[in-house]
């Protein structure tokens, strides 16, 4: 694998809200980023490896099942425990921009409260060569 520089401010928005755009993947580790518009929240879930969250645009609030919600903003992030149920809603007035990175490989499923798996996130681009995407306005 070669070295690769990425600016992740000169991404264009992809084309839908709760979207992630996968970096890098292998058998350990993966990174992407995640885009959401103002308004935009996902679902309460977990994953089975540790993970990160580095905001690079806009705010973003983690809603947790076992204690009070907080924010990040550009420049801060927030290390989620495997098992931990988290919900991503950008509380901004911009289109937010996540840089994240999990300790397995891209493609694993994510859990509800329950135990129960939470539907794939559908709009995770693996392959953005292949979508088009709006440019910045």
């Amino acid at each position: 694998m070669a070295v690769e520089f990425m600016d992740l401010l000169g991404e264009p928005e992809l084309e839908i809200g709760h979207a992630k755009k996968v970096l890098f993947s292998s058998d350990h580790f993966h990174t992407w980023i995640h885009g959401d518009y103002p308004g935009t929240k996902g679902p309460m879930h977990s994953h089975t490896a540790d993970q990160i969250f580095y905001c690079v645009q806009g705010q973003c609030t983690f809603h947790f099942h076992d204690r009070d919600s907080q924010a990040i903003n550009p420049g801060q992030m927030v290390l989620i425990p495997k098992g931990h149920h988290y919900q991503l809603d950008n509380t901004g007035d911009v289109y937010m921009v996540l840089l994240g990175s999990r300790a397995e490989p891209a493609g694993k499923p994510r859990f509800g409260i329950k135990g129960e798996e939470v539907g794939k996130n559908q709009n995770a681009v693996k392959n953005p060569d292949k979508i088009a995407v709006p440019q910045r306005g």
